[in-house]
């Protein structure tokens, strides 16, 4: 508890205090963040259209599984990743653990390009995963070292904003180009965010305020902190579950969507890669919807109950975003079920991204908002769910569908999200303050 102690006592006009550096400065941290999660989070999803080829250039093009698996194996590091990245970074700071991972990324990510066997191409995407793992688990942390919490709902929103041919090794080559350009930029402009690691040499040099432990002694419970958090924290596991679901159900449609335009619609590959524009106008969305009312919520509820900010504040707007997500899914289901115009499925996967955007921005927010100091262990803890529903739902996403069809594939998801989605805020909001008030880990 040393750690909190001193952080709360240093002075607020510190220049090693992100919340009180200029705007501009602020902003280009955030920019950092935000670029490289969205590198992450495209590498991780635009392998698949490229499926097909993949499969038949490396051979296993029969094996359903397999090209599965290289979609979401990816995102099964996403599980490993943040448990140690995120710890990391309340020793080392952000800087350190965000840069090394992007080469990490960058590495095997151009490997992945030159693999010649579907054993080495999982094998890449795994360790391509790892290193894409700390902008996603950092990200969020990012923002709220910068911005005070009535500023964190813009901020996040632009956080979270972070042409596939057929070579698909051009997949693995784009993204990995970007990704570098990014990180070389970021060793000499992406600045070093969280306040106790820059207190660090001004304590050593004042008063005896540096712990005398060991960096090893450091780590440990450092490391521990996830594992900790979401076997102890009520809050982190209802979190954790939600964003599990809801990421899961999103990576499940994912692998749907070549074979429902190439079969049922009779499209080309190339031409059904462009049904990912429905989704990502969907993210775009719900990232304006949630970036304005995520803070707007939180400044007029506490008006209007005249106390303090509170991380609950954020979470009314979950509960419309609830009502939209198994909205989408059944237009989606129902209309592919029944070969209605392509446009028809592509608006109900639009209203899908959208509520998954607003739904996960919130929590996110409110995980920031009440665990601030221990926001990158409380992310982590939530990562491992929803990296792990990510990696396993496409596994059955194929033969769901065949026994079910997809209306009724989607359905079964959509009733799951009615019964989950719904309540999930409401009792958060409910009786969160209680339960945060009795947490070691949360803002009190």
């Amino acid at each position: 508890m040393r750690l909190l102690d001193w952080s709360l006592s240093v002075i607020e006009t510190s220049a090693s205090d992100p919340h009180t550096w200029p705007r501009a400065k602020k902003w280009r941290a955030v920019a950092f963040g935000s670029c490289h999660t969205f590198i992450s989070q495209i590498a991780s999803s635009m392998v698949a259209p490229a499926l097909p080829y993949i499969g038949k250039d490396l051979g296993f093009d029969q094996e359903v599984l397999v090209m599965e698996m290289i979609l979401s194996i990816f995102v099964l590091a996403y599980a490993v990743g943040p448990l140690v990245l995120g710890p990391l970074s309340e020793v080392f700071g952000r800087y350190k653990i965000i840069q090394l991972s992007m080469w990490t990324f960058i590495i095997f990510n151009t490997a992945c390009a030159l693999a010649k066997t579907k054993e080495q191409l999982l094998a890449f995407r795994f360790f391509a995963g790892l290193g894409g793992s700390a902008p996603f688990a950092l990200g969020g942390s990012v923002v709220s070292d910068c911005f005070r919490p009535h500023e964190m709902g813009a901020a996040m929103a632009y956080y979270a904003l972070g042409v596939i041919g057929t070579d698909w090794h051009w997949v693995f080559y784009v993204s990995t180009i970007i990704a570098g350009l990014l990180t070389i930029a970021g060793t000499f402009l992406f600045p070093e965010t969280y306040r106790p690691y820059l207190e660090q040499p001004e304590r050593s040099r004042t008063a005896n305020a540096v712990t005398e432990d060991s960096v090893l002694n450091k780590l440990g419970p450092a490391v521990m902190r996830p594992f900790i958090m979401l076997g102890t924290q009520p809050i982190v596991q209802a979190i954790a579950l939600h964003m599990a679901f809801i990421y899961g159900v999103l990576y499940f449609v994912l692998t749907s969507f070549s074979s429902l335009f190439v079969k049922t619609y009779g499209e080309t590959t190339n031409i059904s890669s462009l049904h990912y524009l429905a989704l990502g106008l969907g993210f775009i969305i719900g990232n304006r919807v949630a970036g304005n009312l995520i803070d707007f919520s939180a400044e007029y509820l506490q008006k209007r109950y005249k106390t303090e900010h509170k991380p609950e504040y954020r979470l009314p707007i979950c509960i419309p975003a609830a009502l939209i997500f198994p909205l989408g899914l059944f237009l989606y289901g129902w209309s592919a079920e029944f070969s209605l115009p392509w446009i028809v499925p592509d608006i109900g996967i639009m209203l899908f991204g959208i509520s998954i955007v607003i739904i996960s921005q919130a929590l996110t927010v409110y995980t920031v908002d009440m665990y601030m100091i221990y926001s990158a262990s409380a992310l982590a803890a939530v990562g491992v769910l929803r990296a792990l529903a990510g990696f396993g739902f496409p596994l059955f996403a194929a033969s769901m569908y065949a026994s079910l069809g997809y209306g009724w594939g989607n359905s079964v998801l959509a009733f799951v999200g009615i019964v989950i989605g719904i309540p999930a805020p409401i009792l958060l909001f409910v009786y969160g303050e209680r339960i945060r008030t009795k947490s070691q880990f949360g803002s009190g």
